[in-house]
């Protein structure tokens, strides 16, 4: 056990807790940049990490009835065989070349990083947006609206586009599929755009983890070290939620993906 990668999941845990989001996003380029793991590790360690995590979080969404099954199980249609797809061309280009595959990670997580920070700067502005429209529309509107109901074959397209990223990457799986879960169903509560999201999750990263532990890519001593700090940290966290905005939260956490990316690149 390493005391350090504890104290790395101990605080990321802890943002997580706070924020609800971020636990990819931040872990990957932590360990990259601050702590020295090499991109092929860092990506295969921080998915086995997420896979746990993510398993209980969507157990719990499950039991809640907070989870539309249908709308996840064909999220994964799309999202499992992108992700081992990811994690195929990774272990392509190591074979390759494998003084080039970490520098080939190394870009992309960078760049899917920069996508992130984003899409979690410009979420609050594009949700306010769309129920400013969701209000105001008339019952032709509300028929169209519905997307996911209407056409649920974007569902698999989504899932793939996101699965290939976060079997290449770890990065994006919670913030890209939640924004895309809203609209496509608008009328959903907050919690069941959650509680989708968080098992959904769950499906793909334990899908691309299995897939990274296959390549030898998961280094099972660090895994367990960031377990034993996120767990108290996500609770500690979320004991004191209440207490603080989200917003400059937000906005810090897509300052902090926005500077790891650039710096990646």
């Amino acid at each position: 056990m390493d005391l350090r990668f504890t104290l790395v999941g101990l605080v990321i845990g802890f943002l997580i807790g706070l924020t609800g989001m971020g636990g990819g996003s931040l872990m990957t380029p932590v360990m990259v940049l601050v702590m020295g793991v090499k991109p092929l590790i860092a990506v295969g360690t921080d998915l086995a990490y997420g896979a746990i995590t993510k398993i209980v979080g969507g157990a719990m969404h499950y039991r809640q009835a907070t989870v539309h099954r249908r709308s996840a199980y064909l999220l994964a249609l799309g999202s499992v065989p992108s992700t081992v797809l990811g994690v195929t061309v990774t272990a392509a280009v190591k074979r390759a070349n494998p003084d080039l595959v970490n520098t080939f990670l190394l870009r992309g997580i960078a760049v899917v990083l920069i996508l992130v920070a984003v899409v979690l700067a410009a979420r609050p502005i594009i949700m306010a947006k769309v129920e400013e429209w969701n209000h105001g529309r008339t019952a032709v509107q509300d028929r169209v609206i519905m997307l996911g109901e209407r056409k649920p074959w974007l569902l698999p397209i989504i899932g793939a586009f996101v699965g290939f990223m976060v079997g290449l990457t770890s990065v994006g799986s919670g913030t890209l599929i939640i924004l895309a879960l809203f609209f496509l169903y608008p009328r959903w509560e907050t919690k069941d755009l959650v509680g989708t999201d968080v098992f959904h999750a769950a499906v793909l990263v334990s899908a691309a983890a299995i897939a990274q532990f296959s390549a030898g890519n998961v280094n099972l001593s660090m895994t367990l070290s960031l377990l034993l700090g996120s767990i108290p940290g996500v609770l500690i966290g979320s004991r004191l939620v209440i207490n603080v905005p989200g917003g400059p939260l937000r906005m810090s956490l897509a300052g902090v993906l926005l500077i790891s990316g650039a710096k990646m690149l």
